[in-house]
């Protein structure tokens, strides 16, 4: 290695030490694992970038890292950490499917007034999600 291998690093080798440190089964960090491990950090890191911005077609976001990570077996590790994002009324669809499998005995009727409120609701919803994005 060369006398200062850090100049070709773009993450802070003491944050990357502090994270290593962090798990209990980790006494001691050295100069060469702690290089190593930085480097295939910033490695994968870069991977990950350049994939989602390819296959966004030339712009970066989360939506196309987490797309990504989701069709990616081998990044499987990172689905709970970088989920797909879902607005309110999917989330609420979601939610009534899961509640109308779990209890197929209710009956799932509503008078139309209820339907309509529930609707403006979530149309309310939806576009203040719009502006904020």
């Amino acid at each position: 290695m060369s006398n200062k291998p850090e100049k070709d690093l773009h993450l802070p080798l003491s944050r990357v030490k502090t994270i290593m440190k962090s798990s209990p089964e980790v006494d001691a960090v050295g100069p060469e694992p702690l290089y190593l491990v930085t480097k295939c950090t910033e490695l994968f890191v870069m991977d990950l970038a350049r994939r989602s911005f390819i296959n966004s077609h030339n712009s970066l976001d989360y939506k196309h890292i987490a797309d990504v990570v989701q069709e990616d077996d081998t990044l499987d590790f990172l689905r709970e950490i970088i989920p797909r994002k879902i607005t309110v009324r999917e989330y609420k669809e979601l939610m009534a499917r899961k509640s109308t499998k779990a209890n197929p005995d209710d009956s799932s009727e509503t008078s139309s007034d209820e339907e309509s409120e529930e609707n403006s609701d979530s149309n309310q919803e939806d576009n203040q999600e719009e502006q904020e994005s």
